[in-house]
Formats: C-alpha cells, sequence, structure tokens
C-alpha cells in the first residue's frame, strides 16, 4: 500500500508538464505521508526504506526533467535527504513509543499479576482469621460451658447420697439451678452474637429509649448501691436507630458498667449532640482496664470479670455498627471507663 502510493505520487511528477512547477511542489510533499506512515506502522526500518524507495522514485525525475535548472535540481537533491531526516526521526520517536508501550504493557501484566497474587493471599489470611475467630470462640466456649458444668456435676454426685442432709440437698439443688441459669444465659447470648436481626431503623428521639431502659435496670442498680445519673442535652437530635436494639446496648453497657463496681458506685448515662453526629456516653466508676487490653475489649469471650461470658460487650458492638453507628472505649482520667457511641444524625430533608 505504502509502495503503491510512493509509485502513484512519481508517476504524477513525470506526467505533469515542468512549467507546472506549484504541482510538482505538492507532489514533493506528497512523499512524506508514506514516510512518515512506514516510520510509525513499521519503526526505524520502515522510515528509512520508505525514505530510500520514494528517493530511488523521485531521482530519475530530478535528473531528466531539471537538469537545466542547475538551483532548482539541487533543492530537489536536499528534499532527497530530507526524506531520510523525516524517516529517521519519525522511526525512532515510533520505536521509542513502542518500547515504552510494551514496557507499560509489561508493567500493567505484572501489576495485575501481583495484584492476582495479593488477592490470593488476601483470601487465605481471611481463612486464616476465620479458622483463628472459630478456634477462639470454640476456646472460650468450652472454657465458659466447663466451669458451671462442673459444678453442677459436682452438686448432683452429692446430691445422690441417700444420708444428705435437707438443709445441704437444698443448697445444692440451688447451685444446679444457678449453673443451669447461668448455660442458659450463654447460650442466649451466643444466638444473640451468631444471629443477630436485621436493624429496623427509623427517626428515634434517644430521650425516649434512656428511659425505657432505666425500669428494666432500676432494681438490679438498686441491689448493688448503685446509682445512675442521666444527662440529656436540649433540643437533642434525632438518629436513625431501632429502639429494641438501642435498649439491649444501653442495657449491656450498663450491667458491664455495675459488674464493673461490685462495691457500688455511679453510673453517668449522656446525650448530647455534636457536629459528627448523636453522642452517647456510659461512665462507670469501676476498676477499668490496661490501656493494652482496650483494643480486646470487644473480641467475643474477653472478659478481665471473674464470672464475666465476655459477650456483652461484643453484642452491643455489633448491635452498635448494624445501625450505622460507632462504640469505642477508653480509659477516664480517676477510676472507670467510658463508653461512646456516635450516630449520624437525621438531617432536616431527612439525610443522614
Amino acid at each position: 500500500m505504502l509502495a503503491l502510493g510512493i509509485v502513484l505520487v512519481s508517476l504524477l511528477h513525470y506526467v505533469t508538464s515542468t512549467r507546472q512547477i506549484f504541482l510538482h511542489e505538492i507532489f514533493q510533499r506528497a512523499y512524506y505521508l508514506p514516510i512518515i506512515l512506514a516510520a510509525l506502522w513499521y519503526g526505524l526500518r520502515g522510515g528509512i526504506l520508505a525514505a530510500a524507495f520514494s528517493g530511488i522514485c523521485y531521482l530519475p525525475h530530478i535528473v531528466i526533467a531539471w537538469h537545466a535548472y542547475h538551483a532548482y535540481s539541487i533543492n530537489q537533491y536536499v528534499e532527497i535527504v530530507m526524506f531520510f531526516v523525516v524517516g529517521t526521526i519519525a522511526g525512532v520517536l515510533a520505536d521509542q513509543e513502542k518500547r515504552q508501550r510494551k514496557k507499560l504493557q509489561e508493567t500493567a501484566e505484572q501489576l495485575s499479576r501481583v495484584y492476582r497474587e495479593l488477592q490470593d493471599s488476601f483470601e487465605q489470611l481471611r481463612r486464616a482469621d476465620r479458622l483463628s475467630s472459630l478456634g477462639q470462640l470454640s476456646a472460650g466456649l468450652a472454657h465458659e460451658i466447663r466451669n458451671p458444668l462442673g459444678a453442677i456435676r459436682g452438686a448432683v454426685e452429692i446430691l445422690q447420697k441417700d444420708n444428705l442432709a435437707t438443709e445441704a440437698r437444698k443448697e445444692f439443688s440451688a447451685i444446679v439451678l444457678r449453673e443451669t441459669r447461668r448455660l442458659n444465659n450463654l447460650v442466649e447470648h451466643i444466638l444473640d452474637f451468631a444471629r443477630p436481626r436485621k436493624a429496623e431503623l427509623k427517626r428515634v428521639a434517644i430521650g425516649e429509649v434512656m428511659n425505657s431502659v432505666l425500669p428494666l435496670i432500676k432494681d438490679r442498680a438498686s441491689q448493688g448501691h448503685v446509682r445512675i445519673l442521666t444527662e440529656l442535652s436540649p433540643a437533642l437530635p434525632e438518629a436513625q436507630l431501632d429502639p429494641g436494639m438501642m435498649q439491649q446496648v444501653l442495657l449491656n453497657l450498663m450491667v458491664n458498667a455495675m459488674e464493673a463496681m461490685p462495691q457500688g458506685g455511679d453510673i453517668r448515662v449522656r446525650a448530647f449532640g455534636r457536629d459528627d453526629g448523636l453522642n452517647l456516653q456510659v461512665t462507670d466508676q469501676g476498676c477499668g482496664v490496661e490501656e493494652a487490653e482496650l483494643e480486646k475489649i470487644f473480641d467475643p469471650f474477653y472478659t478481665t470479670k471473674e464470672n464475666g461470658t465476655g459477650l456483652g460487650l461484643s453484642i452491643a458492638h455489633q448491635l452498635v455498627e448494624q445501625q450505622g453507628g460507632h462504640l469505642r472505649a477508653s480509659k477516664n482520667r480517676g477510676p472507670g471507663m467510658t463508653f461512646s457511641i456516635t450516630f449520624p444524625t437525621v438531617k432536616v430533608g431527612g439525610e443522614a
């Protein structure tokens, strides 16, 4: 195709009268098109070959038609030199562009391969993490079940004695009932953690949720010499929440706070609005945890309490996340811990 174009331009030179110099100059410039195309398609070698073929086809015309015009013929010889200059430059640039394109393609393939390897590695890590979590869950569950089962077994073995006193029989029967309730509570917690229900979000005034929780915990707080103080900022913003889930979250946090204060104390529950959304805080005066343990505090079965299951805070964290919120724990400057919950607020237009 390119060679045919060069031959066609040369034929136009031969069949056109020398008196029409302007046409010859146009035909002369037409050689550059196939030369540049050859350089772009085939690189330096293609550019030089196209320039050489153009010069071979054009040179006889110069000798035959312009030998009498010395100055003009020199100009045409220089034009042939320019064919090679243009072909060389275009070919060099084309070769550089091809090398660069090849390098970019190789880089893209390498990045794609690395990405696939990273995906495979990530999937392996995720599987390993799931297996590790399952192992920790199983170990924690076995530990939590072993203790009440041991107590029940020991109590039943004693109850099987024929000469057991009535008071002792009542005492060990109470142990069986207590440990059975403990096992039942553990199973319920595990089911809540493993199969949480879907959140049903609606616009909620957090003050109503807080007031609905207080009667549920009032008796237990009184028995533990715990005083619950509530503080609601005026004109609290509304948030998209699940009221039932929020009741359970606040209840879990308050029970956790009471268990951290066996000698009694104050639990302060605050609700206020900030730029980052609706904020709730549950602050206790308990023993707290070390800084190094804060990152583990929401892990299943992780507990610093003697009789704790380690599921209350895990369930609370899971329920908050389901509602689009964030739960975090921090140590107080004084004694105790503060659990902070943040939810995006509902704006006037209804969008969070």
